[in-house]
């Protein structure tokens, strides 16, 4: 999160939502009050880098290790319920 994020009233910012994303997609970040209070944050989605992909994965294995759970069996709970 960046050390600054300008804070909108919620009706300004459904009345501005588009203009409020397209700034976000810049990297900007607001805060969505409501009577003062603050309701909701708008900030750019952080996606993980390759490093965190690769520790994240070799954890998974660690964890899979001793449980029998195969490749075949953890992508078909993955696709479960996508019918």
């Amino acid at each position: 999160m960046t050390a600054l994020s300008i804070s909108v009233p919620l009706a300004e910012a459904k009345n501005k939502l588009s203009e409020l994303i397209d700034r976000v997609s810049r990297g900007e970040e607001f805060v969505i009050t409501r009577h003062n209070t603050e309701i909701a944050r708008l900030v750019p989605v952080r996606r993980p880098g390759r490093g965190e992909v690769s520790e994240f994965i070799a954890r998974m294995r660690a964890g899979r290790k001793g449980r029998g759970a195969s490749t075949a069996e953890i992508l078909s709970w993955r696709s479960e319920g996508r019918r």
